[in-house]
């Protein structure tokens, strides 16, 4: 079977209504975006990860050996941080700026699976404003159908600052004006912006039918933004780009390992500066002639 990088799908062109809509809204979706053969790869793979996961891992083994790989280390979870219909997008949405991967996951929810209380994703320290945008695509392998848990998105909540955990108390209850996506066909695609709050409400039902999921994220340019772990991501950085996940150079920014501070630097410098209004901590711009 040919590479995925061989054979991309064709890129969707959002028209400025659309692209308006997710700035105010804060989601888009693109239902059945990836093709049925590589949902059965993508999915293969989830289960090798999850598996890979579960394995013990020898601690005298020499450097290198029996290491679990990063999920953008399985082929085509790490062809799809690149996939070029979804860069077309994602550019536009980004208004033709720059963007850097941010981190990936994948998750395999099986009936029973407990709900995520009311969150968002966006990465800042402190949450102060929203002036460079950062997204989370999901996709969701089987589509969603009602069953094991429905995706809930808060329309419109990107626009305002909070705590990432601000709404955690609610867990999965009902917010007035919720959106409640539980019906979208496999290999479905959505695009959220990361400061919206979103949860996952736990359904019954799904035997024998699992539901697959996988997101990336992926930063705009012009600001450094925390790493998902402590440190700032180099080495996973240089992996994807050794991979060649890259595409001969035509996705290279996206694996920029520079657009990051490490998180755990960033929680020192505040624990030792937040007191009071950080305003004061900032000198005043200068005064125009």
């Amino acid at each position: 079977m040919p590479s995925t990088a061989a054979c991309p799908l064709a890129a969707p062109t959002l028209d400025a209504a659309a692209i308006a809509r997710f700035h105010e809204h804060g989601y888009h979706i693109l239902p059945a975006f990836l093709a049925e053969d590589r949902i059965e790869t993508l999915k293969r793979e989830v289960d090798a990860f999850i598996a890979d996961q579960a394995a013990p891992v020898d601690p005298y083994a020499p450097a290198g050996i029996n290491a679990r790989k990063l999920q953008l280390e399985y082929q085509e979870h790490g062809l799809l941080l690149s996939d070029p219909a979804l860069v077309a997008v994602l550019s536009q949405l980004m208004a033709g700026s720059r963007f850097t991967f941010h981190h990936l996951h994948t998750a395999r929810h099986d009936p029973g699976c407990g709900g995520v209380s009311w969150h968002h994703d966006y990465e800042q320290m402190p949450q102060t404003n929203r002036s460079h945008l950062m997204v989370h695509v999901f996709y969701y392998l089987n589509g969603l159908n009602g069953e094991i848990g429905d995706l809930l998105l808060l329309p419109g909540s990107h626009q305002r600052i909070m705590e990432r955990n601000a709404m955690g108390s609610c867990g999965t209850g009902v917010l007035p004006g919720e959106l409640v996506i539980d019906d979208v066909p496999p290999g479905t695609a959505i695009i959220v912006h990361s400061a919206a709050l979103h949860a996952r409400r736990a359904k019954p039902g799904g035997a024998g039918r699992s539901r697959y999921f996988i997101d990336s994220s992926y930063c705009q340019a012009g600001v450094q933004w925390p790493s998902y772990g402590p440190d700032r991501p180099d080495a996973m950085m240089a992996r994807a780009l050794a991979r060649g996940l890259g595409r001969g150079g035509a996705t290279d920014f996206l694996f920029d390992a520079s657009a990051f501070f490490g998180a755990a630097e960033g929680r020192q410098r505040l624990s030792e500066h937040r007191q009071g209004s950080l305003a004061l901590s900032f000198p005043l711009p200068a005064a125009r002639a």
